[in-house]
């Protein structure tokens, strides 16, 4: 036989011509028990459930059409139109009439009549336990033939495979099921498990009643370690759901909310050693940049190089001096000559032949005394930078001693620090980061 390739929108479409050609879906009164009854604006949503099987129904306009009476458990009888939601792909009882039944069922009678016993016995008021966010053993109370455990122990592994499941097997159906339940859960309790998973699949209301009954509520209640229960489907509601420390909608959920989802964990570790990482890259960064700032503020204010700008200033001044002197000298001697020659033939030349001797003998005197001076300006240029070298900040540091800051100012006293206080060492080669142990005052 061939296979025929569709499209979705096809199939839908399809179906819809199915059912609604279909004279008995067209005008059909179903009977069942309604189950999650709720309105959305004026329009009501409700389930029909018997036994195993369930139809969704939607009733519009219904505050003003359905009888008042109706809440989850009456037995009701339907009546409307089966139609095809094409953008869920899902069918459904489209309402025109309700005929409430006379009584609720009589599970759902006697669920309400021991919700109400042990709400007023204080139960569903116990404080709930926190569950462990990265549990080591999980304990499983379920049928190990299940499918919820099977879909327990594969959510597990997938999300987070560091974790041991322990199985403590249990029937989850039938007249003897309700204290098999509770041996489980005992056994489980008095086990090393972080926490523990009460799980069921989907069923009636009839097959869900050992999680009702009195007996194991109360056992859940009184667990030491964190319960979480996964019974039934979303809409099932059973009575341990109220006592236990988390309740899901399904086993899956169960499982998800006891254990991290390792690659969402993973994702979010990166993500944070990212931010951290160029954090600290912004930091040093900036650090690097202060220090680039400091040192060369510090190089302009060196006491080296205003000796330096000082020695370059007086080597200065004495080249002019030399010059200014040079040129004085020549002058002179250029004068000298000139009235040497004009009175070399008169009677006192005798007198003039000595003058070159005087005053070679006046230069010479000239120059040792500019040379004297120039000592002494040497002299005194180098007590200054004597005086500038003792005043250096870092001349001690350089011979071995260290500068103390705390919060980037220079310690001076003892008094200035406290215990635990940090503190910055700076040596001549670089800095040490440590922390005040004990302080000593002198005498003390």
């Amino acid at each position: 036989m061939q296979t025929l390739e569709m499209g979705v929108a096809e199939i839908t479409m399809r179906l819809i011509s199915v059912i609604e050609t279909d004279e008995i879906f067209q005008n059909v009164m179903v009977r069942g028990e309604v189950s999650n009854f709720k309105f959305s604006g004026p329009h009501a949503y409700f389930s029909l459930k018997e036994g195993e099987y369930l139809l969704n129904c939607v009733m519009f306009n219904a505050t003003y059409r359905h009888p008042s009476g109706i809440k989850d458990g009456t037995v009701v009888k339907a009546s409307g139109a089966i139609k095809v939601y094409p953008k869920r792909g899902t069918y459904q009882l489209y309402t025109e009439s309700i005929l409430e039944g006379k009584d609720y069922g009589e599970l759902y009678k006697r669920f309400e009549e021991l919700k109400i016993k042990l709400k007023n016995e204080g139960i569903f008021d116990k404080p709930k336990k926190e569950i462990p966010r990265f549990p080591q053993k999980i304990a499983v109370v379920s049928s190990k033939t299940s499918a919820a455990f099977h879909d327990v122990v594969k959510t597990i592994k997938k999300r987070y495979p560091l974790a041991v499941i322990l199985l403590f097997h249990t029937s989850v159906q039938g007249k003897e099921a309700s204290k098999e339940i509770v041996s489980a859960l005992d056994a489980a309790d008095r086990s090393s498990a972080d926490v523990i998973l009460l799980v069921r699949g989907g069923g009636s209301i009839e097959d869900l009643w050992n999680f009702n009954e009195e007996i194991v509520v109360k056992k859940v209640y009184a667990m030491k370690t964190p319960v979480i229960t996964g019974v039934g489907h979303e809409v099932d509601t059973t009575l341990v759901d109220y006592v236990a420390d988390r309740r899901s909608p399904t086993p899956t959920g169960a499982a998800e909310y006891a254990t991290p989802d390792l690659v969402e964990l993973k994702r979010n570790i990166d993500i944070s050693f990212s931010r951290i990482t160029n954090e600290m890259d912004q930091k040093i960064d900036e650090s690097f940049d202060l220090v680039e700032r400091s040192k060369k503020r510090l190089d302009f204010l060196s006491p080296k190089r205003q000796i330096s700008i000082e020695r370059e200033r007086i080597n200065e001044s004495f080249s002019k001096m030399i010059k200014i002197v040079d040129e004085m000298i020549k002058e002179k001697r250029s004068s000298l000559l000139r009235n040497f020659e004009a009175i070399s033939h008169s009677k006192i030349v005798r007198t003039i032949e000595l003058v070159p001797e005087r005053l070679d003998s006046k230069m010479e005197m000239m120059k040792r005394t500019v040379s004297n001076d120039i000592s002494k300006k040497y002299l005194s240029l180098e007590k200054i930078e004597m005086s500038l070298n003792v005043h250096d900040p870092l001349e001690p540091v350089r011979r071995g001693y260290a500068m103390v800051f705390k919060d980037e100012r220079l310690v001076k006293s003892v008094h200035e620090l406290k215990k635990s206080d940090e503190i910055k060492l700076k040596l001549s080669d670089g800095k040490i980061l440590s922390e005040v142990v004990e302080i000593e005052e002198n005498g003390k």
